[in-house]
Formats: C-alpha cells, structure tokens, sequence
C-alpha cells in the first residue's frame, strides 16, 4: 500500500469514528447532567425524609409507640444531615419543615408520645417537604427578607395568643368551678403559649403586668391579679375561694390581649430585640425560679421562652444567611444544644420536672446555654 493510500485509509477511519465519539461524548454530558440533577443534596435528603415520614404515618395507624419513636428520631438524624443546605438555599422552607419536624423529635423521647400531635405535625410536614422539591432558591433583597421575617413572626405570635385564649378558657372555668386539681393540671399549658408570645404581651402597656405580674412586681398585693395569682391559690392555699373575679378578669385580659395583636405593627430591630431581651430574662432571673415559685413548673416556662425566641431566629434566617452565614450556624447549634439539654427533664408535652428537685449544677448548666443564646441574639440585633 503506497503511503498516500495509507493516509487515505486512516482519514476515512477518523471519520468514521467521529459521529460515534461526538454521540458517546453527549451521552455522557447528558448522563452527567441528570447524575448532578439526582445528586442534588437537598432533593437527596428531602426524598428520604419523606419515606421516613410515610413510615413514621404507618407506625402511627398501627398505634406502634416503639415505630413511632424510632422513626421520629430517624427524621431528625436525616434532617441534621442536611439542614445546613436547605437553611442556605431555601430559608423560608426550612423555618417552616423546623416548626413541623421538631415537635416530632421531641414527642420521640418520650416515654410515651403523644400520638394525636404527633400525627398532625406529620401530616403538615409531609406538605412542607412537597413544597421543599418544588421551591426555588431565595433571591430576595434582604430589606424585603426581614420584612417577610416580620409578617411571619407575627403570624406565629398570633397563633400563639389564639391558642392561650382557647387553653386559658378551660383553666378559668376550673377555677371557677373551685376544681384544685382540674384547674393544676389546666395551668401548665395556656402558660406555655403565653410565655412564647411574651414579647408581644409586653408591648401593651398594663397587659402584661395584669397577665403575668408575680407578687413581688406590685405595690400592694390588692393590686395583683393574673396567672400567678391563681397559681399561690392552687399550691399555696389549696383553695380557690374567692378566685372567681381573678379567673374573670384574667380571661379579660387575655382577650384583650389577643385582640391587640391581631393590628399590632413590629419592626425587625424590635422583633429581634425582644428575642435577645427574653432570652437574657430567663437567663438571669427565671432561671432562679421566681417565675413559677408556687408550682415549680419553672422549666416550662424557659422551654416556651425559648421556643418563642427560636421562632424569631427561624423567621430572620433569609436575612441572617447571607453576609452572616457563621452567626446562623453558631445560633443554630447552640439553640439545640439548649434543646438536648432540656430532654433530660421532659416528661410529657406540658410536664417537665419539678424546679426544686435540679441541683445547683444542673440549674447552672441550663443558665450558661441560656446566656449563650442570648448573647448570640444580641449580636443578631447588632445586624438589623
């Protein structure tokens, strides 16, 4: 073969070979293009929460606790596996899968959960994880992003205060029933909605004190009235003579109390403030048990607190994300670091141990989270 010929050959050869490479080389760049769309770390964790939620549903028809439990934890392993992600990319989504997943966690270290919440709160975050897949990234300016934060928060405080007028109205019936026991058992949950939106409450004048005074904020104990009124009578006197007009008037209060809120105007500077400025209260003086000082249900209250000012982080995330990504991070951690900590003494949905049987250490340690978080807000206040 002569060796024009033989170049010849090995032209035709190439291109021959060409349409077959050019085709194996778009398969491949097609082929990567969907490994990276199934790769995505979110869409990856969310579909897997989902399977962990439609097991955790059917454990909950089989009234299984041992499933319910199991797959209530899976949810938060999966989730923490994750969350960064969707807290970077999609803030709005996560404060909402938060409000929804973690109630589940919670109830999963029970000893015996609450079936009935449990179930609720699967079913909205099973539209919460639909809505993850199909959301698209926040591009928002942050102006708009802490305005949206203010709506939500607001939207929040709101629930709150619906939810303490619909539990406040059993507990003033019991005490004008003179039911002692009724009315203990009625008193613990209205004070854990009170104590989320207690920054509100404050924002009314006289509301607050009328609601929430303990004896030593008053000139003279005439002038005393609201739920700490109440509450010496039930574990103090062990009566409930004479507490019909203190039952009347707290129920008052707190339907004014809601009805204020539903026109009440906040500013994300305020918003925030009043997260740090509660946090730092229950750091320093609701941490000494002055708070609940007849009942001792002391932890209750910090566990609302901190809810209610985690509800504020939640709502500022959009914002919070970009330019201080590592403040979100530190604030995160430590608001579950409060979180694990307060486990240890949890006992059911509004029980947790006695105040006065923690030791000093233990009171101690609860107090350094609490002062963490709030210097944490303080330095998120310092941004808006």
């Amino acid at each position: 073969m002569t060796n024009q010929k033989k170049i010849m050959f090995i032209l035709l050869a190439a291109l021959m070979l060409l349409p077959i490479s050019a085709c194996s080389s778009a398969q491949k760049s097609d082929g990567e293009k969907s490994a990276q769309t199934t790769a995505d770390p979110v869409k990856q964790g969310t579909k897997k929460m989902q399977q962990i939620n439609k097991n955790l549903q059917a454990a909950l028809e089989k009234n299984d606790t041992a499933a319910i439990k199991k797959y209530g934890k899976q949810l938060n392993t999966q989730w923490l596996s994750y969350e960064n992600g969707v807290r970077d990319r999609f803030p709005l989504q996560y404060a909402k899968i938060e409000r929804y997943q973690q109630p589940i966690y919670a109830q999963s270290n029970l000893e015996n959960p609450n079936a009935a919440q449990v179930k609720e709160n699967s079913r909205a975050l099973t539209d919460q994880l639909s809505d993850l897949l199909a959301a698209k990234e926040t591009k928002a300016k942050p102006s708009k992003q802490m305005d949206q934060a203010v709506d939500d928060y607001l939207k929040y405080a709101d629930e709150q205060i619906d939810q303490l007028v619909k539990t406040t109205k059993p507990f003033v019936q019991a005490v004008k029933d003179g039911d002692v026991e009724k009315a203990k058992k009625r008193y613990t949950l209205p004070r854990i909605y009170y104590e989320r939106a207690e920054p509100i409450a404050e924002s009314f004048g006289d509301l607050d004190p009328a609601i929430d005074a303990r004896i030593n904020d008053v000139e003279t104990e005439s002038d005393w009235s609201g739920f700490h009124e109440i509450e010496r009578a039930l574990w103090e006197k062990n009566s409930l003579k004479g507490q019909e007009k203190y039952a009347d008037k707290l129920m008052a209060d707190v339907l004014s109390l809601q009805k204020k809120a539903k026109s009440f105007k906040l500013t994300p500077k305020a918003m925030v403030a009043g997260a740090m400025e509660l946090l730092e209260e229950a750091a320093t003086s609701k941490i000494t048990g002055e708070e609940e000082r007849y009942s001792h249900t002391d932890l209750v209250d910090l566990q609302a607190n901190v809810d209610g000012s985690k509800a504020v982080y939640q709502a500022a995330i959009p914002a919070l994300i970009q330019g201080h990504k590592d403040l979100a991070n530190q604030i995160d951690k430590q608001f579950q670091a409060f979180d694990k900590q307060m486990l240890k003494y949890k006992k059911s949905d509004t029980e947790y141990e006695d105040y006065t049987k923690l030791n000093k250490e233990q009171i101690r340690e609860i107090s350094n989270e609490l002062s963490k978080l709030s210097k944490l807000m303080a330095q998120t206040a310092k941004i808006f």
